[in-house]
């Protein structure tokens, strides 16, 4: 019953130290108008509380991605953006890139392409670079093979498009 008790006792502490220690490291960083400590720190903080990334990433022109879908398990939900998720919408997941961010995925094999938004986070399965809603999949042929490597550009230029292209068709 002891050896539990102290089991118990250390779990507790664990967890009590995993969430208290960012808010004062947090603290201890607004002493004064010096920070005390690393702003590496404030950074890991930040982004527990953000689903922003920290800074905007570029992708080269060609660059191969591995992409999958996601469909009707998720539609209707809302996404890390706020927006609600609509599977026949031209929309994508990434990890890193700024929400609102266009791209053009074109699929190697066909030569089809389609211009995306970002308005989620994922993929989350491991080796994946770039989840596609349905309605994007369907336009490059991805639905029947599930993953593949695409072709992915950023577009830098949101005057090329018109926002009506990312909603419901």
């Amino acid at each position: 019953m002891r050896n539990q008790s102290k089991k118990l006792f250390a779990t507790v502490f664990a967890i009590w130290a995993m969430f208290i220690g960012p808010i004062i490291a947090q603290s201890v960083t607004e002493i004064g108008n010096e920070p005390a400590v690393e702003t590496d720190m404030a950074a890991v903080v930040d982004s527990l509380q953000t689903t922003e990334p920290p800074a905007p990433a570029d992708t080269p022109p060609g660059d191969l991605w591995v992409a999958s879908y996601y469909g009707s398990a998720f539609h209707g939900r809302r996404t890390a953006s706020g927006e609600v998720y609509n599977q026949y919408a031209l929309t994508c997941a990434h990890r890193t890139l700024p929400f609102q961010t266009l791209l053009r995925i074109t699929n190697p094999q066909s030569g089809k392409h389609v211009l995306v938004r970002v308005n989620d986070r994922g993929p989350f399965h491991r080796g994946r670079d770039i989840d596609l809603s349905y309605g994007a999949a369907k336009e490059i042929g991805l639905v029947a093979a599930g993953v593949m490597k695409v072709e992915v550009e950023t577009i830098p230029d949101r005057s090329v498009v018109s926002d009506t292209q990312f909603s419901t068709r």
